[in-house]
């Protein structure tokens, strides 16, 4: 980040101005983290306690927010600091310099639509169309028809299967796999039979998938991860799913095949999916969750297996409380043992016991 006077950055991010607007601004980070020079931000009013340890030339507050020190006022703190964050990334120019480097292979038969940028050793196969603005990195392959629409960025080592289509504005961060083989085999009497997995994954509009992840091609027909949807690092999606939009998947979720996922959908990390299940709209599940069973619209689910979040807590907190349960029914029984002797041979119980 270029550095900029508070005021100017007022301007460029229509803030209004909060104290000294001639502090000089260089950096930017969060609360804990940020140092002299820098900006950070009020995500919380609750908050601005922690400030007091904190070192920030500057901070970014919500309204009605006051701090000890030069700041900018908007309505949302956080959304406006996440712009700000743009300008200390590394220029896509940069990391994909324009054109197809001279080691990049394409087939005659494709068609790369002008302003595209091929990076070292990429691959874009016979019958392959990419899209204008879209961006290659190092040894990327495309096999045959495949097509990469508009202002998609494909990171290194991405591999993208035969024929299937990402939508617009995609991104795909390194060593993503797009329409490997779908996990299918039947049992025949020398072993498995492989089943011929001859579908495709449609990437719509505006998804991003983390390092790592890997979507199987369908059986037959397709594999589909809706428009805005988000998958975070390593994540395995299976044949068939139908994923809906704008849904946020964390790190090793896998999702077996032929699930059908609703829009708006949230799962934490490590979330384990039966195959062909429906999961509503909007639900929620909670990390390192074992879904057995289908998940209604707006419901928030937890645990292995997953049930009604309240409960599944309930049990959690019950559980926490195990050990001192296990001593108390030890002395129950001790207790009970002593009276039920007592009461055999006649004799009166020791003073003191239950």
């Amino acid at each position: 980040m270029d550095p900029v006077r508070l005021s100017d950055l007022a301007t460029r991010l229509a803030a209004e101005l909060i104290g000294d607007g001639e502090v000089v601004i260089s950096g930017a980070a969060g609360l804990e983290h940020a140092g002299p020079g820098d900006i950070t931000f009020l995500a919380r009013p609750s908050l601005v306690g922690k400030l007091g340890q904190c070192e920030a030339a500057a901070v970014i507050v919500g309204p009605d927010v006051d701090v000890d020190r030069p700041a900018l006022r908007v309505q949302d703190p956080y959304r406006v600091f996440a712009r700000l964050l743009a300008d200390l990334a590394t220029p896509l120019e940069r990391l994909f310099p324009p054109g197809i480097h001279p080691t990049a292979v394409v087939d005659p038969s494709a068609d790369v639509a002008d302003g595209v940028s091929l990076g070292p050793g990429v691959v874009v196969g016979q019958g392959c169309r990419v899209g204008a603005g879209s961006r290659l990195g190092p040894h990327v392959v495309l096999e045959c028809d495949v097509t990469v629409g508009a202002d998609c960025i494909l990171f290194a080592h991405v591999v993208v299967r035969d024929r299937c289509r990402l939508g617009d504005r995609v991104i795909l961060h390194p060593a993503c796999v797009l329409g490997a083989d779908g996990f299918g085999y039947l049992p025949g009497p020398t072993g498995l039979e492989k089943i011929p997995q001859v579908g495709i994954v449609i990437l719509e509009d505006d998804v991003e998938l983390g390092a790592g992840t890997c979507v199987d091609r369908a059986t037959t027909g397709t594999t589909v991860i809706g428009q805005g949807t988000k998958l975070d690092n390593m994540v395995q999606v299976g044949h068939n799913v139908k994923i809906g939009r704008h849904g946020v998947f964390s790190a090793q979720t896998g999702i077996s095949g032929s699930c059908v996922i609703g829009d708006g959908v949230s799962m934490g990390g490590q979330v384990g999916v039966k195959d062909h299940l429906k999961v509503g709209d909007k639900a929620q599940v909670g990390a390192k969750s074992g879904l057995h069973k289908d998940v209604p619209d707006g419901a928030a689910v937890f645990g292995y297996p997953a049930m009604e979040a309240g409960d599944a807590m309930r049990i959690v907190t019950a559980m926490s409380r195990l050990p001192q349960l296990v001593r108390k029914v030890r002395d129950l029984e001790r207790s009970l043992e002593r009276l039920t002797s007592a009461t055999e041979d006649g004799s009166k119980p020791e003073e003191g016991s239950s």
